[in-house]
Formats: structure tokens, sequence, C-alpha cells
């Protein structure tokens, strides 16, 4: 396995999300991206410790298994290193509507306790929040943490901000 490691920032998944002055990874061989990994592959090609900051925008409802893909985020992570992701809400049209998301996600999905019980307890969720990028109007209907169960679409996409403690 060829180790790399050339800047302290990884985007993990990036599509068409490619930004200078980090690592950009994807699988597909039509994207711009620095190194070709599958993220289904294990261990990924980095060494331990090795980034400041990981973005995973759009990219763990796509993957096999999310925990494993997490568990190896924390791997190449440094002490303090920033993870951040981005998920679309469980309950948003673009979640139900893409026939390649295999796991969909809350704004519970990783409260305290469930990271425990999946063995992350490295991750500490200093931030959550929900974004309403697509549609601006969704942010100003009131008592959406009700209304999320009649009126699919209510969320658009769920932001985490993590913490790695090891």
């Amino acid at each position: 396995m060829a180790t790399v490691n050339l800047s302290k920032k990884l985007n993990v998944g990036c599509g068409e999300d490619y930004k200078s002055g980090w690592i950009n990874l994807d699988s597909r061989n039509n994207i711009n991206a620095d190194i070709k990994h599958d993220l289904n592959k294990f261990p990924y090609p980095f060494k331990d410790n090795s980034f400041e900051e990981i973005l995973l925008k759009m990219v763990l409802e796509h993957v096999d298994n999310p925990l494993r893909v997490l568990k190896e985020i924390i791997r190449i992570s440094k002490k303090n290193a920033r993870i951040r992701i981005i998920v679309p809400h469980g309950y948003s049209y673009a979640q139900i509507t893409d026939i390649q998301h295999k796991t969909s996600f809350t704004e519970n999905s990783f409260h305290g306790s469930l990271l425990k019980e999946y063995e992350l307890e490295e991750l500490n969720l200093v931030n959550k929040s929900f974004l309403s990028s697509k549609n601006k109007w969704k942010k100003y209907v009131p008592l959406k943490w009700i209304l999320k169960i009649f009126l699919n679409g209510i969320y658009d996409d769920l932001l985490f901000d993590f913490v790695v403690n090891k």
C-alpha cells in the first residue's frame, strides 16, 4: 500500500468540489481528484494521524458501511482534528430520490449515546445544524421538528462538526 501525505486537509469524495490546498479524494475516473480510492476498500492510503481537517460532503450516505468509514477517518485524523460531515436529511427529497443512497441520517444520528454504541467515542460532536441551501424559505417554517414527521422534504441537509479526541 502506497502512503500519501501531501496536505493537512482531506476532501473525501470530492466530486466536482475540488478544493485548492486540500487533498481531493474520489473513486470516479471522470472526476478531477488528487487520489483515486474506493471508500469501501480499507485501509485508506494515508498514514495514521495525518490530517487536521477532513470534509465528507454528500459522501457518507453512499458508502457500504458508514461506521467503518468513520473509524478509518478517525485513524487518519490527528488529535483535535476537525471532521465536517454533510449529508442529506433522511426526510429530504434528495435522500429518498437518489437510488445510490444506502443510509439515511437525521439530526439524532450522532447522539452521544449512539457514538458510544457505535464505538466512535473519539468523535466529539461540537455542532449540528440544518442546512437549507436549496430552498431558503424552509428556514422560516415554524415547528419543523414536529412537521418533519408529516412533511417529507421540510429539511434539506444536515451538518455535523466533530473534533477528534484521541
